[in-house]
């Protein structure tokens, strides 16, 4: 079976910790099938007084990654008309995937996120009569498709898809409601895994004394882009309310690691609060920092108010370390209350600092939370990725 992944969700060599998770399924599913990548680009006019848009234009064309060949084309993007970017994102990878077309032969596209990779590869597919698959992943059917001018695309998208896969049932559920199709080929399969020789059980001595925290510390992680939809903000704020009821000792950290346009406000909201000396906002970094850092935490926080099936939650949990997330998404389907964590309410902090004290004070089973994620390896997904995607195949051309 030929694959070929189309989606923005892959880093490249400017943004090499973006979307990492999906990079490391398309490495396992690359041992099982034959897969190459076009990873869009959004155009973006070379104004260096824009650093992030001036960062674009160094992504390079073609590039090798962990032995990955990728295409980056440009797609346009314009600002406030986001019904428009499917049909850019159609028109940027046309011409690609007519090359491929005629240099590979027949294969599958499989894009990653519904809009507007699956809009414009579901344009693209129809225009050169190829069949595609969708995986669903949150914030493309939770956020986007609630769009009045973006709904309809999404479902039409969906609705014309050789298959279909839901990162978690909440979306599963969500996807068949939305295209209208009652034999629509949806699958579950989540796109949240862990490489166990990265993320596994371990004593938090070395890490934290190569991350200089101190041995009898507790230190509460938090891993994502620095967007609205992650609620941060909710957590800072409970934070500070845990260290105005003496709850947080001098040597207790909280832990952002991640980058995105909510850096100066959460900057401005630690400062306001008196709470520089016990948080710590590192940026990106690589994974196998992530890892470390993890592994030196007591619990990892995760307050979205949206999410599909978050890949840092399984990569804590695999590691042994609890949980303390918002009750949305796939969420549920990974934590089980009182097992290997605690849930809350979206958008409340009170209820936040509640359970992150809670789960602060009691004593957990690591190989219990380990337990309850161990079947979620890169190469087990990809396993039942490459066989959902070779019947969509099979299907398509019967």
């Amino acid at each position: 079976m030929r694959i070929l992944t189309v989606t923005t969700f892959f880093p490249n060599q400017v943004f090499p910790h973006r979307t990492v998770f999906v990079k490391n399924l398309v490495c396992a599913m690359q041992r099982l099938c034959t897969l190459s990548v076009i990873a869009p680009v959004p155009y973006a006019p070379p104004f260096r007084r824009v650093p992030r848009w001036f960062a674009q234009n160094r992504v390079r064309r073609e590039e090798t990654i962990d032995g990955v060949d990728v295409l980056h084309p440009r797609y346009l993007v314009l600002p406030g008309m986001d019904w428009f970017s499917g049909f850019g994102y159609f028109l940027g990878v046309l011409g690609s995937l007519r090359q491929a077309q005629r240099e590979q032969g027949p294969f599958l596209i499989h894009a990653h996120c519904a809009y507007p990779d699956g809009v414009g590869v579901a344009l693209a597919a129809r225009f050169l009569r190829l069949p595609y698959a969708i995986t669903a992943h949150g914030s493309d059917i939770n956020v986007y498709a609630a769009r009045r001018l973006l709904r309809p695309q999404v479902r039409w998208a969906l609705a014309g898809a050789n298959g279909v896969v839901a990162v978690s049932r909440d979306l599963e559920s969500k996807i068949c409601a939305l295209s209208g199709k009652a034999d629509l080929p949806v699958a579950c399969i989540p796109c949240a895994g862990f490489d166990p020789k990265v993320f596994f059980p371990r004593s938090a001595r070395n890490s934290r004394d190569a991350l200089a925290l101190a041995q009898e510390a507790r230190v509460v992680v938090f891993v994502g882009n620095l967007v609205p939809v992650k609620g941060i903000e909710f957590l800072v704020e409970a934070w500070s309310a845990l260290m105005r009821r003496g709850a947080i000792g001098g040597q207790d950290r909280l832990v952002i690691i991640g980058e995105g346009p909510c850096s100066a406000d959460l900057e401005r909201r630690i400062a306001q609060a008196g709470s520089e000396r016990t948080v710590k906002l590192t940026g990106a970094i690589p994974q196998a920092t992530v890892s470390d850092w993890i592994a030196a935490a007591t619990l990892l926080c995760l307050p979205s108010h949206n999410e599909g099936m978050p890949n840092v939650v399984v990569e804590a949990l695999a590691t042994g370390i609890p949980v303390v997330a918002s009750r949305v998404g796939g969420i549920p389907e990974l934590v089980c209350e009182g097992a290997n964590g605690l849930l809350v309410e979206p958008g409340n902090a009170g209820a936040l600092a509640d359970a992150l004290a809670a789960a602060l004070s009691r004593a957990w089973d690591r190989a219990q939370i380990h337990e309850s994620v161990a079947h979620l390896t890169w190469q087990a997904l990809a396993t039942r990725n490459c066989e959902f995607l070779q019947r969509a195949l099979d299907a398509a051309t019967a």
